[in-house]
């Protein structure tokens, strides 16, 4: 009786054990599928042009796994003749939940922002 008793217990913790992968593996699945929907907002922070990208979950989205803000500024150069020369930063890559941002140096302005993905 006691060897019947192991036996059932040890097909119980196998069966378990390939249930329990299953649905490890349907979660992953889930979430390399999950679409979103990237914005960049820029505001001034001090004087300076800040820029940050965010994304949120959404049907009619794209897959995502990493986002980051593209900040293009113009900044001023020269004291006789002043002229812009653009300036291009990008903040790091971060996972849709988090936010990306960048900021301008002083004596710049914004010329455009976006948000690139992959």
């Amino acid at each position: 009786m006691m060897w019947g008793k192991k036996a059932a217990g040890g097909a119980l913790a196998v069966l378990l054990m390939a249930t329990g992968t299953g649905l490890a593996g349907a979660g992953t699945a889930e979430a390399a599928g999950a679409k979103y929907t990237c914005t960049a907002v820029v505001h001034l922070d001090l004087g300076r042009p800040k820029a940050t990208s965010s994304c949120k979950k959404s049907a009619s989205g794209k897959p995502v796994t990493k986002h980051r803000v593209k900040l293009v500024c113009d900044v001023i150069r020269g004291r006789g003749n002043p002229h812009e020369i653009p300036w291009y930063l990008w903040g790091p890559w971060v996972k849709p939940g988090q936010k990306s941002t960048v900021m301008c140096g002083f004596s710049s302005f914004t010329r455009s922002w976006s948000v690139e993905t992959k």
